[in-house]
């Protein structure tokens, strides 16, 4: 067994004991880039069982454009027997934190538990509270989630505070804070500007700013913020087997689209997952996640006869029975186009994380047709777990991609367009998304086998 002691961050240093179930030999100590697994430094020490190692990078955080992870390797087998991933949180003032986000089922959310937890991960101490934007009734779902829930309106004195929402939400909270506490707006956006009206609600209310990608840092300067920014990537939770999810209830969610109906019928949907190579899209039903050109140009590309299958989990603005029956309706009338479509399923249900987690783990290649996004975290989630990646070129996702692996598609870049129903944050002369071709992303598609992994919870 190896055990984290301590860690310094000025300059970069790790402390582990190594407990006498190892036996003597030589190991290596590797400091690694999160996301290119470029290695900084490597040494090959001979451990001694029982006893404290220590390993130093001659620079600070500050240095590296990523997170940076420590690894120890056997030499006789090249297993990982340890690994620590450093977070880049030392521009966070103070170990405690008062953070404030929503909590339900959103990206927004998911990237709030998550943000929490990391912060615990790396020694922080923090209160959460979700009270500000209105009632929630989502549970934790995994051992990491209720760490995270262990924090609820915790009463600490805190040091610094960190308001995780869109910055028009941020003055009504920043108003009721000590003046003496360091606060700090977390937020993302997916275009190439910011809204005139959000750089001064930036500008106006908060001490620095937190943002999951370069791609925005980049888009925040260029825009007009002139708070300092930093860069702090989304993250997920581990992936591992959780005892108390229900698989076949989740399955039950699922519709497969058949005869121009949409049909529960579990059995099928299990053969199906199993059997084909799945494509799969997690998205709101909106134009900027534009969905309607995923399932169009899969449909122009696939037949029913290939070994392929088409999933889709959406939602438009809530999970009620109106706002299901019109996306079936928009979904059917798009189908009815194509003659002899190939498999798809759909799920308009509510899920947890550990829920979406399991459309990850049976599906094999995650396709997006986004028009920009600030991190991109289904997209993350996907290349975490080993899938393959068909994105557009444009946003954060080239960030943790790699173009000798995953499909990127070139693109135009248009102004943004339909997204009032949501909010006219997108009404701005200075803002473009991302406009992909039909026919170049059909060129680009291609079939691939079914990913091999290990055996997750979809599989029990």
């Amino acid at each position: 067994m190896v055990k984290l002691v301590d860690i310094k961050y000025e300059p970069l240093s790790i402390e582990i004991y190594i407990a006498d179930c190892i036996h003597n030999e030589p190991v290596l100590f590797l400091w690694e880039d999160s996301f290119t697994k470029l290695p900084y430094h490597v040494d090959i020490v001979n451990i001694i069982p029982g006893n404290n190692f220590y390993s130093k990078l001659n620079k600070g955080t500050e240095h590296f454009r990523s997170n940076v992870i420590f690894k120890v390797i056997t030499l006789k087998d090249y297993e990982v027997i340890f690994s620590h991933e450093v977070k880049k949180l030392d521009f966070i003032y103070g170990k405690k934190v008062l953070y404030i986000s929503q909590n339900n089922y959103s990206g927004y959310s998911y990237a709030a538990r998550n943000y929490v937890y990391q912060l615990l991960q790396s020694g922080y101490d923090v209160q959460w509270d979700f009270s500000k934007f209105g009632s929630s009734t989502y549970k934790p779902c995994n051992k990491e989630e209720e760490l995270v829930f262990r924090c609820i309106n915790k009463n600490i004195d805190y040091d610094s505070v960190i308001v995780h929402h869109v910055p028009d939400g941020w003055s009504g909270i920043v108003n009721t804070l000590p003046r003496n506490k360091k606060c700090y707006g977390l937020t993302v956006w997916e275009t190439t500007s910011l809204h005139r009206d959000w750089v001064n609600m930036i500008n106006n209310n908060v001490d620095e700013v937190i943002v999951p990608s370069f791609f925005n840092k980049d888009l925040f300067v260029s825009s007009g913020v002139n708070k300092k920014i930093n860069v702090w990537y989304h993250d997920i939770f581990p992936f591992c087997r959780n005892p108390l999810i229900d698989v076949d209830k989740v399955f039950d969610k699922f519709l497969i689209y058949k005869s121009n109906k949409f049909v529960k019928d579990v059995d099928l949907i299990k053969n199906t997952i199993k059997n084909k190579t799945i494509y799969y899209n997690i998205s709101q039903f909106n134009e900027r996640k534009n969905i309607t050109q995923v399932i169009r140009t899969f449909c122009k590309k696939f037949k029913q006869e290939d070994n392929v299958c088409l999933f889709i989990k959406t939602f438009f603005k809530s999970f009620s029975r109106s706002e299901v029956e019109v996306l079936k309706y928009n979904f059917l009338e798009l189908l009815k186009k194509f003659d002899n479509i190939p498999n798809i399923i759909f799920c308009f249900d509510d899920l947890n994380d550990d829920e979406i987690t399991i459309i990850h783990e049976f599906g094999d290649v995650y396709f997006t047709l986004n028009r920009g996004e600030g991190f991109g975290l289904c997209t993350y989630t996907a290349k975490k777990i080993g899938n393959k990646i068909v994105c557009g070129k444009f946003g954060a996702e080239r960030e943790f991609l790699d173009e000798s692996c995953d499909i990127l598609l070139d693109y135009t870049l248009i102004s943004p367009f339909n997204m009032e129903i949501y909010h006219n944050w997108y009404n701005d002369d200075k803002q473009k998304w991302a406009s992909y071709d039909d026919d170049v992303v059909v060129s680009k598609l291609q079939y691939f086998p079914k990913t091999i992994k290990q055996s997750y919870n979809y599989e029990k």
